[in-house]
């Protein structure tokens, strides 16, 4: 019998077909040339195929020392036995096996070829093994780590799974494939992959030693093998909270005085930190990888008395929240304490020989929370060293490293019940389980986004690289990563050395970053769940996009984001996207040729349906999660998002400890529903209510919001108060409604909001003077076109077209069928108007209406006669006489200075934070001190100042893009979508009835 529990038995060829029992724990047999097969059947859709010259099968080293499980009991599966194959049968695919040779063939359920051997596999216990795959025509393959950082897309290319520096990292011998099919060579021997690239049509493995052992996977699209390929190589662990801040690694030479400055400088700067990081200058020896480090002398003087607690300079640094990591090398023999823990102990008898994690406990006890890893000192260059567990130095080179972050993970966890964060250079299959990498010292180019890339198409998910903080798009591309890294090593890059320019953007990008850390999380638990890396190349996102292989310089983060950089064209696949700095939509696919908003370093894009959660400002990540957080809703489509929390710190998570709570949009032609569902679990510092203070992206003003059914009323202003509940705001600049809403006070019900709006976006009038769109539109949307229509014509002095729109209601009253209702929404509307205008220019309706204020105050009880006509025509003209005035200065000096600096700006764009540089004041004391006076934010002051300028250039006959221009527009598109969301009409239209007046004078003097 060939099928095994424990004994196995000699196979005879010729026997009769006959099917099989079920579910042994493994197939092996002796095929006719003379090679052993065993096969263990995973589960549904794995299979782990084995061969070998005897019939002995030893575990090779990733099981041995527990980076992949080793088999328990084998998944359900019939087998079928037939004269020249045995076919295994699981639910989810097939593996036939050829008795004669050994060759294989995976299959689908229904028989169709996934993978299948060219030839036997050849076996030589000196020289390792050969085995050769087919491959069809239009074979697409990814994987393999980073290996290369040319390339995402493998077919015809040759790679070597060799870990070494500066060439290949972090090597990882796993291919996924368009087809369908997934492998994973089970060995640390040195490896060549020949993918197609010698023999198009062949997939060609050889190993330098060791027998063949791999697993096949089927499954598709690339998202679900990935999941199946990290169920064996291991799914993610999570990094603490505050990791997927901002690391800054200091200078070398920095003493514990620089280290405590460098911290205040960044508060001091306003810019968001978490991790300072010392290099090898913090040793006694400099490059110490002995397990003798001690603290420099001189640069880190710590008092015997005082070695720990809040004394010492870690006290300082966690005070003003930071951790603080430690720069390492290693070349001590690791597989000893590996082969020690094999048989329960945890050191040798002599006590000589502990695990190298023993001697680096001291220094997480004063307060060390990280380490970060040097590759380069690994002990690869030794080719005699003999090894505790009897391994060729050729067979340990791709296991050291590995086993160094593993037994740096284990170590800090065991110690402390805490996550490490632990960062590496180098590493190999299974490093997901134990570390976060960095791209090493290639710095922060294009290349290094390949090898992300790859590293995310190979499950490694925590990856980042050396940030360029000396130029816009290497800011950019540095904070939107999984996590970012500063790397000061020998240099002198702390942000605030940069040029103002850069500092700002340096500081507004940091802000960035931090805000996206609740949505960059809930990736990262994702990743846990399904192997989904929270920096994903196209492929992944977009399988059946050819464009997919080719885009080096774009990847999404997450579900929602898509970034682009060190490229001038960005690439859209299909469905809506939303530029994030201009709220400009387009529709994919398409290239784009793109032009960098000032205020950016690089593409930013939001999908369509996209749900943003995001954290208030913070100058860390603490220890404490927001009460209340902010949501950005993108509702041009449906969508949905699971918002991931836990306490950040410890591994209960994997208990499910944990909350989660699905967020979701359905998205309606002139509609569209929010739903955020009670938050399920609970974990050690939950915050026990929450609020969301939701962000609705639109085009267009809606007319009616509503939260669990009850309407809200719209604010003129924004309310001081961020968590002020009951109404909306609609931010014209930035085309955003803002809200706030509580959970539900017993946490069981949903949360409901409903927004309706025009689906056409706006409404106005015909060139006849009638009202244009529906009978609804009349008296729920026209009006915010007239508010802005009306400011138009004050500001100018023209109040011809707001006249003729006025003429147009009255005498299509009768028309339009009003009931009595409807004729005081509207003069209530009409009222209303004129008093946000009022506010908005810090006026009292009493002094600008004068003796026409009572009628006004009491406007909505009047009716639709041409007394009121002839009011509402006087009250226009007093409001067009009072904008000539314009406004009253303010009386606080330090306003005063603030609106001259504004009035010098040429553009009128200075920002806030400058402004309170300039004057030396804080920043936030100035916003609520401008707010109080003016009775307007900074922002709306500038903008309409912006705007009134933009607005008399015009008029005087300027071109569009000449204004545009002027005011620091780089993309004159953007200038007209601001203008018309300011004033509700074009550029375009403001001037058409001046170019038209001049064509006619031009043509009564022809």
């Amino acid at each position: 019998m060939i099928i095994a529990r424990g004994p196995v038995y000699t196979f005879f060829l010729y026997w009769r077909s006959v099917e099989l029992p079920t579910s042994p724990d493994y197939v092996q047999f002796r095929t006719l040339g003379g090679s052993w097969i065993r096969v263990h059947v995973w589960n549904a859709h794995t299979f782990r195929i084995r061969m070998s010259e005897c019939d002995d099968f030893p575990e090779p080293a990733l099981n041995r020392y527990g980076i992949l499980p080793s088999p328990e009991t084998a998944a359900a599966y019939s087998a079928l036995d037939e004269s020249v194959f045995l076919t295994l049968h699981s639910e989810l695919a097939a593996l036939q096996i050829d008795k004669r040779d050994g060759t294989i063939a995976l299959l689908r359920p229904d028989g169709q070829p996934l993978l299948q051997h060219a030839a036997s596999p050849m076996l030589s216990s000196a020289d390792g093994y050969s085995m050769q795959f087919v491959l069809s025509d239009d074979e697409k393959l990814y994987g393999l780590g980073d290996e290369t950082r040319s390339r995402i897309q493998k077919r015809g290319h040759i790679a070597y799974m060799h870990a070494e520096p500066q060439h290949a990292y972090v090597p990882v011998p796993f291919l996924m494939s368009s087809r369908g099919w997934g492998l994973l060579v089970n060995t640390t021997w040195r490896q060549c992959i020949d993918i197609g690239g010698s023999v198009s049509d062949l997939l060609h493995i050889r190993c330098d030693g060791g027998e063949p052992d791999f697993y096949l996977f089927a499954g598709e699209p690339y998202a679900q093998l990935l999941n199946r390929y990290t169920d064996i190589a291991g799914k993610p662990a999570l990094l603490p909270l505050w990791a997927y801040g901002l690391t800054f690694s200091c200078n070398q030479q920095a003493n514990a005085r620089d280290v405590v400055e460098d911290a205040l400088n960044f508060r001091r700067a306003g810019i968001p930190c978490d991790t300072l990081g010392l290099e090898p200058g913090w040793m006694e020896t400099y490059y110490d990888h002995s397990k003798e480090k001690k603290w420099h002398p001189e640069r880190f003087s710590i008092p015997a008395w005082a070695s720990k607690g809040p004394r010492t300079f870690f006290g300082a640094l966690d005070r003003i929240g930071f951790k603080l990591s430690l720069w390492l090398c290693c070349n001590y023999d690791l597989s000893r304490h590996e082969e020690l823990l094999l048989t329960g102990q945890a050191a040798s008898e002599e006590g000589r020989e502990e695990a190298w994690y023993t001697h680096l406990a001291k220094f997480v006890e004063q307060g060390v929370s990280a380490f970060k890893l040097d590759g380069g000192h690994r002990p690869i260059a030794e080719p005699e060293r003999e090894w505790a567990n009897g391994m060729s130095p050729a067979e340990i080179h791709n296991l050291y490293h590995l086993l160094l972050v593993k037994q740096m993970h284990l170590g800090f966890k065991q110690q402390t019940g805490r996550r490490a964060m632990i960062y590496a250079m180098s590493g190999y299959t299974g490093i997901q389980q134990y570390a976060a990498t960095w791209a090493g010292t290639s710095g922060g180019g294009a290349e290094s986004l390949v090898s992300m890339l790859n590293h995310g198409l190979s499950g490694h998910i925590h990856t980042t690289c050396d940030m360029d903080i000396h130029s816009a798009e290497g800011i950019h591309f540095g904070f939107l990563q999984p996590w970012s890294h500063l790397n000061n090593f020998a240099y002198w890059q702390h942000p605030c050395l940069l040029n103002p320019e850069l500092l700002q953007l340096f500081r507004s990008y940091a802000k960035l970053r931090y805000s996206l850390i609740p949505y960059l999380y809930s990736a990262a638990h994702t990743a846990v769940r399904t192997g989904m890396p929270i920096l994903r190349a196209m492929p992944l996102c977009f399988p059946n996009d050819a464009r997919s292989d080719e885009l080096f310089h774009q990847y999404m983060l997450g579900d929602s984001l898509l970034v682009a950089a060190f490229g001038e064209t960005v690439y859209l696949p299909a469905g809506t996207w939303i530029d994030y700095w201009t709220s400009e939509r387009h529709t994919g696919p398409k290239e784009l040729r793109y032009t960098v908003p000032k205020q950016a370093g690089g593409p930013l894009f939001v999908r369509a349906g996209a749900i943003i959660p995001v954290w208030p400002e913070v100058e860390c990540v603490g220890t404490v999660l927001p009460d209340n957080i902010g949501v950005h809703l993108y509702p041009c489509a449906s969508g949905e998002f699971t918002l991931y929390e836990d306490d950040g710190i410890t591994y209960r998570y994997l208990e499910g400890e944990l909350s989660e709570t699905k967020l979701s949009i359905h998205a309606g032609e002139e509609s569209f529903t929010v739903q955020i569902e009670p938050r399920s679990g609970r974990f050690e510092g939950m915050p026990q209510n929450r609020g969301y203070r939701l962000y609705v992206h639109l085009e267009g003003k809606p007319y009616k919001l509503s939260v669990n059914g009850q309407p809200l009323k719209e604010w003129n202003l924004r309310p001081d108060g961020e968590h002020v509940p009951g109404g909306w705001y609609f931010d014209p600049e930035l085309r955003q409604v803002h809200l706030f809403a509580q959970e539900d006070e017993s946490k069981q019900a949903p949360l409901r909001i409903d927004v309706l709006f025009d689906a056409t976006e706006r409404r106005s009038f015909t060139a006849d003077g009638k009202v244009a769109g529906s009978r609804a539109a009349d008296s729920k949307s026209i009006w915010s076109v007239w508010e802005r229509e009306l400011e138009v014509g004050l500001v100018s002095g023209d109040l011809s077209r707001l006249h003729d729109s006025l003429d147009s209601i009255w005498q299509n009253r009768l028309e339009l069928g009003w009931n009595t209702n409807e004729v005081k929404e509207y003069l209530l509307y009409v009222s209303g108007t004129l008093i946000r205008i009022a506010e908005r220019n810090g006026w009292r309706m009493k002094d600008v209406a004068g003796d026409d204020y009572n009628e006004l105050i009491h406007l909505p009880l009047l009716t639709l006669s041409e007394g009121t006509l002839s009011l509402l025509r006087r009250v226009l003209q007093k409001f067009a006489d009072q904008f000539r005035v314009g406004p009253a200065p303010a009386k606080n000096p330090l306003i005063r200075q603030v609106t001259a600096l504004i009035e010098q700006s040429p553009a009128h764009d200075i920002p806030l934070q400058t402004v309170a540089e300039l004057l030396h004041v804080n920043s936030s004391h100035l916003s609520r001190t401008f707010r109080k006076e003016l009775g307007m934010p900074f922002s709306a002051y500038v903008l309409e100042k912006k705007m009134q300028r933009a607005k008399r250039l015009l008029l005087e006959g300027e071109r569009i893009i000449e204004v545009s221009a002027a005011l620091g527009y780089k993309d004159p598109s953007h200038f007209i979508r601001v203008f018309r969301t300011y004033w509700g009409i074009t550029p375009g239209e403001l001037i058409a009835p001046i170019k038209k007046t001049k064509n006619q004078r031009k043509t009564t003097l022809l």
